[in-house]
């Protein structure tokens, strides 16, 4: 669903603009209890470009920043703010092709401070063709989303490609569909295999050239059923 016009302008006050971009919101989602709000641009300014403009904004802001690096050229910068509760990140991630760019998505998550970012996915699961992870927030606190992990990645292919690979791959691994449904052009899908929940959100990159797919996938603790007893 589109932002609400406060959570919009809230990631246009939090993100200084980039030179020569414009951020497009991408939406509000609710990622275990965690609200979560994204923006994105292109550039073809280098990522590295991109994560050092922001470095510099945030440090002139005050702010205790951490920088990672991808490996490929991309990478993220954050800082938890306490004031709005939220872990304030940048990735970006180089795209190659005859004009290469950078994607940047700019991104609060709503969450106590103890969540962890990383920038790989987690060796469980399924990668379709091209994923490139965008954030990975584990969370480590205590209480119901505890142990809890929210993965973004774009990946090549329309909604509709990948929910066809998740529905291939997950059962392999255990996982069984519990729900499945589509809005606006959105694919949302819902896995359950014993102990773990996994809920998928499929939404189009509005760009030009190959199609790709910006991928939310947030796997939950699930309480295992109480032991059936028997009738002997």
């Amino acid at each position: 669903p589109p932002l609400p016009s406060s959570g919009a302008d809230r990631v246009q006050r939090v993100f200084p603009p980039f030179p020569g971009a414009t951020m497009v919101p991408m939406g509000r989602l609710e990622t275990n209890g965690s609200p979560m709000e994204m923006g994105y641009f292109e550039t073809d300014h280098p990522p590295g470009e991109v994560l050092e403009f922001y470095a510099r904004e945030f440090r002139l802001r005050g702010r205790d920043i951490v920088t990672q690096e991808d490996g490929a050229g991309g990478g993220a910068v954050n800082y938890y703010d306490a004031k709005l509760g939220a872990l304030v990140s940048v990735t970006t991630i180089r795209s190659g092709g005859a004009m290469p760019r950078t994607l940047v998505f700019p991104s609060l998550v709503e969450a106590p401070e103890g969540i962890h970012l990383q920038g790989t996915a987690p060796a469980s699961l399924p990668q379709p063709p091209g994923a490139v992870t965008v954030l990975r927030v584990d969370e480590r606190g205590s209480g119901p989303t505890a142990g809890s992990t929210t993965l973004t990645q774009v990946a090549h292919g329309t909604p509709q490609m990948l929910m066809a690979f998740y529905r291939e791959q997950l059962p392999a691994r255990g996982y069984a569909v519990v729900d499945s449904r589509s809005a606006h052009g959105v694919e949302l899908l819902e896995f359950q295999r014993p102990g773990e929940r996994l809920s998928l959100s499929l939404s189009p990159v509005d760009k030009d050239g190959l199609p790709e797919s910006l991928i939310t996938l947030v796997i939950e603790r699930a309480p295992l059923p109480p032991p059936q007893e028997s009738n002997r």
